[in-house]
């Protein structure tokens, strides 16, 4: 047993370099998987989480249309068993937002007369400033996801626009607040001083609108609900519902991305980092082959030389496997503090989930591990101490190298027909072609992942670029209307028809469609009672709306479905579909099927006519597309038109309105995780490399020590090595980034099409393409050029004489 420990300690010694990467590399593995478990564990599970603690809307009902009085229909429900409700909240727009003299575009506000407590559902959580009753007279409390998203802390003064007038109002609190609090979003609901909102909206032009939520204690019943409803008030709801699913989307999204990367990553990992050590242990074996044999010889067993190996990797792993599984709760906390950011709080510690699952893995790994150990020095048994002292390999092995060298890619590379330089890089690769093997695969998988994570990165921040296939329009110029008491169609529309660089405008209105009850009752999952809709005066096609196939609606009897509301609808090309608009029903053919991520694919599409055809009045307006003659002319066009309508209406540019506080901060969380994972692989394949070259660099001494005789350098020989490696994983990076474009998006569309995205839009870029996948490459030749060390420091003679 002595011996045993003498044995393996001295190998652990022997290879220092080598013995110090393969830790790092089953540290990282156990690192890099178990914050993969942890996050699984903990997506949703904080938004739930606060969701069950506020006891927030499943529901919230918005009354902005006249369709419904929001008395009778607060009534009606808080008179129901098995739910809760909201106060019957009122509220005014506001028209925008200025913070230190910037005024803040692309934020859609909500003036709230905070009401006394208690509220039964849909309350608020303080995570900063002084808990109170209200706000207290000249101060507001502002959402999370805002205090984040611009930096505001409680304290600063800043002064909202109410048409013509400013109010200035100092932030006294930072709440959590579910339905208008999540991440992305932007529309927030600001709570103000009920005295102070009755005396600074009082007089006001308009009226107040309300708002109500509503909570289930079995979600799953609140169709039976709203057919009660329908039932005994003779009518459906007509007016706007947010429901669970559009509240929950964006809070979850971020932490489905990362938990499907750091998944798949952490899959990957594991593979590599056992395919590695099973690679070393098999070459350790044949470098050791003389030495086995000569072992054997003075009376060893296999079995006490195979203990060897296992002390020796059992006694790494276990280094590994414990600060892995440490740092991983570090990091799986970071992450999960910035991707939930909005639903933080500072009175106490995140709760983090699934560190139990995690140390199960760890052991799990640390386990593999061992038994990879036990699969691969199985191959001392078969050591004849004959054979491994005279040809250092069995002869069989001996045989195959002989016949692998003397193939015909072999001989195409020979001394006689290409520069020596490429033929000892080529040769070496094609004699020792396991280690080519990993190469091509460690490669491909680095690649595969600093590509793909710089295509995610690309897609969010230019997602101006794609924006149709995200379910926006694709005009130059979008404004929205922030304030309806303040915004006259006619105004704007003469503004428009004046100017001789307007191209062609579109008007968009939202209003509610009802699935009707014995259609809902068919849904089995996720049942669902209405659909937000859009309402174009316009071209869908002059504005660059796209579908996923069939087209947009052109007749008042047609619509187009988002994905989502045609897989619960169970609808395809063709097919009817009824529905109850302001009261009225009908039937609409299904002329084309999107995707978006607003709202989760939830939604339609129908033209003007389609509502005029119910209510010829119709002119309601929620936002203008606008296409100038000259793009580049939009960014001015856009600033004068919002200048002279500001009070009304919020007029920026497509990319504004879509990067502003919205995309931009999914790419800053997005950054962090998608950085560390991409420097880990190439850590990992820098590691990996420098260990297999080495192995090999040692196995061919005699033969390096020969070209060294004949007058080659130490540099010359360690160009030519690169070289090769170089070329190598110059194939594996094509094959990553062919994985990165066509195969992982693939796989992510699969997790995002429950939230409505089926085909994720990527920007291409070439040139950054090229840039990360050739990270992978220089890693390779780095971990190999340093490797190749061994070969300046050795003397011709003895590598000859050994």
């Amino acid at each position: 047993m002595t011996a045993i420990l003498k044995l393996g300690l001295s190998y652990l010694i022997k290879n220092k370099i080598q013995n110090l990467f393969i830790t790092l590399l089953i540290l990282l593995s156990t690192f890099l998987v178990c914050t993969a478990v942890i996050i699984l564990a903990n997506t949703g599970y904080q938004f739930k989480e606060m969701h069950s603690r506020t006891n927030g809307a499943h529901q919230v009902l918005t009354f902005e249309k006249g369709l419904n009085d929001p008395q009778k229909v607060y009534d009606w429900w808080t008179a129901q068993n098995g739910v809760q409700v909201s106060p019957l909240h009122t509220y005014r727009i506001l028209s925008g937002i200025t913070l230190d003299g910037i005024d803040i575009s692309n934020i859609y506000l909500f003036m709230m007369n905070t009401p006394p407590p208690p509220w039964n559902a849909d309350q608020l959580v303080f995570t900063a400033g002084q808990e109170s009753a209200s706000p207290a007279q000249g101060s507001v409390w502002i959402p999370a996801s805002m205090a984040h998203s611009y930096n505001i802390a409680v304290g600063d003064t800043v002064q909202f626009k109410t048409g013509a007038a400013v109010l200035s109002r100092k932030v006294s609190a930072v709440v959590v607040d579910i339905p208008y609090g999540a991440p992305f979003s932007n529309t927030a609901r600001i709570w103000m001083n009920s005295s102070d909102y009755q005396h600074d909206f009082t007089g006001f032009a308009g009226k107040e609108q309300h708002m109500m939520g509503i909570h289930f204690d079995e979600y799953s019943s609140r169709s039976s609900y709203w057919d009660r409803y329908s039932k005994e008030t003779g009518a459906p709801f007509l007016e706007t519902t947010m429901e669970f699913e559009s509240i929950s989307s964006f809070y979850l999204i971020i932490n489905q991305i990362i938990g499907f990367i750091m998944i798949f990553l952490g899959a990957l990992m594991m593979m590599i980092a056992l395919i590695t050590i099973g690679f070393t242990i098999s070459d350790a074996i044949l470098a050791n082959y003389q030495t086995t044999g000569v072992l054997k010889s003075l009376g060893l067993t296999s079995r006490g030389i195979m203990s060897t190996y296992l002390i020796q990797y059992a006694l790494l792993s276990f280094i590994a496997v414990i600060p892995g599984l440490m740092l991983s709760v570090f990091l799986s906390k970071f992450i999960i503090n910035i991707s939930a950011s909005s639903l933080r709080t500072n009175h106490g510690h995140v709760p983090v989930e699934g560190i139990g699952a995690a140390v199960f893995v760890g052991l799990l790994l640390f386990l593999l591990v061992i038994i990879f150990v036990m699969l691969y020095v199985q191959k001392n048994r078969m050591i004849e101490p004959v054979q491994a002292i005279r040809y250092g390999m069995s002869e069989i092995d001996y045989a195959r190298m002989t016949q692998r060298m003397n193939s015909p890619l072999a001989n195409a590379a020979s001394f006689g027909k290409l520069p020596v330089s490429f033929v000892i890089g080529v040769r070496s690769l094609i004699k020792n072609s396991k280690s080519s093997v990993l190469m091509v695969l460690l490669t491909s998988a680095a690649a595969s992942v600093l590509v793909f994570g710089y295509l995610v990165l690309t897609s969010i921040t230019g997602i101006d670029q794609t924006a149709a296939k995200w379910g926006y329009d694709n005009a130059n110029i979008a404004g929205v209307v922030v304030d309806k008491t303040m915004f006259s169609r006619a105004a704007l529309q003469s503004a428009l028809e004046e100017d001789p660089r307007i191209q062609n405008v579109g008007w968009q209105g939202n209003i509610t469609g009802v699935i009707p009850s014995d259609v809902a009752a068919s849904i089995t999952v996720n049942p669902s009672i209405s659909l937000s809709l859009g309402v174009l005066d316009g071209s869908y096609e002059d504005l660059g709306f796209e579908t996923l196939k069939g087209s947009n609606p052109e007749r008042e009897n047609e619509i187009a479905l988002g994905v989502s509301a045609a897989r619960m609808l169970k609808k395809d090309l063709g097919d009817l579909v009824d529905l109850y608009i302001e009261g009225k029903k009908r039937t609409f053919m299904i002329s084309g099927i999107y995707q978006a991520i607003a709202n989760m694919s939830i939604s339609g599409r129908i033209n003007v006519q389609a509502v005029r055809s119910i209510n010829p009045g119709y002119e309601d307006v929620d936002a203008a597309f606008i296409n100038v003659v000259d793009p580049s002319q939009a960014g001015v066009v856009a600033a004068q038109l919002n200048e002279r309508f500001k009070d009304a209406v919020s007029i920026v540019t497509q990319k504004a309105l879509l990067d502003d506080s919205v995309y931009k901060e999914a790419a800053n969380i997005l950054l962090y995780p998608m950085a560390l994972m991409g420097l880990l692989f190439i850590l990992v394949t820098f590691m990996i490399i420098f260990i297999t070259c080495r192995i090999s660099i040692r196995k061919e001494n005699k033969t390096y020590g020969i070209y060294k005789s004949i007058g080659m350098t130490s540099g010359s020989i360690r160009s030519s090595i690169t070289l090769g490696v170089a070329l190598l994983s110059l194939i594996g990076s094509m094959f990553g980034v062919i994985a990165a474009l066509y195969l992982l998006p693939l796989l992510l569309e699969k997790v995002l099409s429950g939230y409505g995205i089926v085909q994720i839009p990527l920007v291409l870029n070439g040139w950054g393409i090229l840039l990360f996948a050739s990270l992978s490459i220089f890693a390779a030749a780095v971990g190999c050029w340093l490797a190749s060390k061994e070969i300046r420091r050795a003397s011709p003679r003895m590598l000859v004489i050994e």
